[in-house]
């Protein structure tokens, strides 16, 4: 007689409805490094009907990601204009929360050489600035060798975080405190709370209507 199969117990909603694609749940809180296999156009049928939107896949793992907008400006300011030349890349993706719903956000990649600001221009919305983070460990000093997840520096509590974003007062000084605090995270080897990136969202909307 066959084995029946053990599936785990469901922790997150998501976890009810599982497929081909990946959702926030799946991170486990946690950054992931995948590198691209494939990058292609599908039509999807989702809450607005029918789109098409890019899919990618990625290497040792079934799972694919429906590239929204937002996602898709990133990985072309990391990797260039030209898709197909994505495959063979890595990419490091989080959980976060958009508009209070959770979703997968381009962190950045160790492919490229620093972190680099680029702004996100999308339909009705004002333009907001986002940070790709060269996630390659760091040497150590004097060997060379790689040294990922020790911590340069301990990374504020989330509450902390939270009052350093709420105190700027305008979008240059919301965007040079996120970087710093994004960066003491990245050298702990730590993910972003989301407590602490749905408050720095929320501010940053805040700071952007003051101007409007």
């Amino acid at each position: 007689m066959a084995q029946e199969k053990v599936l785990p117990k469901p922790i997150d909603w998501d976890e009810l409805y599982p497929g081909r694609f990946l959702k926030a749940v799946d991170f486990k809180g946690k950054q992931v490094t995948l590198k691209i296999s494939e990058v292609r156009i599908e039509e999807l049928v989702g809450d607005k009907g029918p789109q098409i939107k890019g899919v990618m896949s990625f290497d040792r793992t079934e799972k694919q990601l429906a590239l929204n907008k937002t996602n898709g400006i990133c990985l072309k300011e990391m990797f260039g204009k030209k898709v197909q030349e994505w495959v063979g890349k890595r990419v490091t993706l989080f959980p976060s929360v958009w508009n209070g719903e959770d979703c997968i956000r381009v962190y950045g990649s160790p492919d490229i050489d620093e972190d680099k600001a680029i702004s996100i221009s999308l339909p009705r919305k004002r333009p907001f600035q986002m940070t790709m983070h060269c996630t390659r460990p760091h040497s150590a000093p004097g060997n060379g060798s790689a040294t990922p997840g020790k911590a340069d520096s301990t990374p504020p509590t989330p509450e902390k975080a939270i009052a350093d974003l709420k105190s700027t007062e305008n979008l240059d000084a919301y965007i040079k405190t996120r970087k710093s605090v994004w960066a003491i995270y990245a050298a702990a080897g730590i993910e972003v709370p989301r407590e602490v990136e749905a408050a720095a969202d929320l501010h940053r909307e805040s700071l952007e209507e003051r101007v409007s």
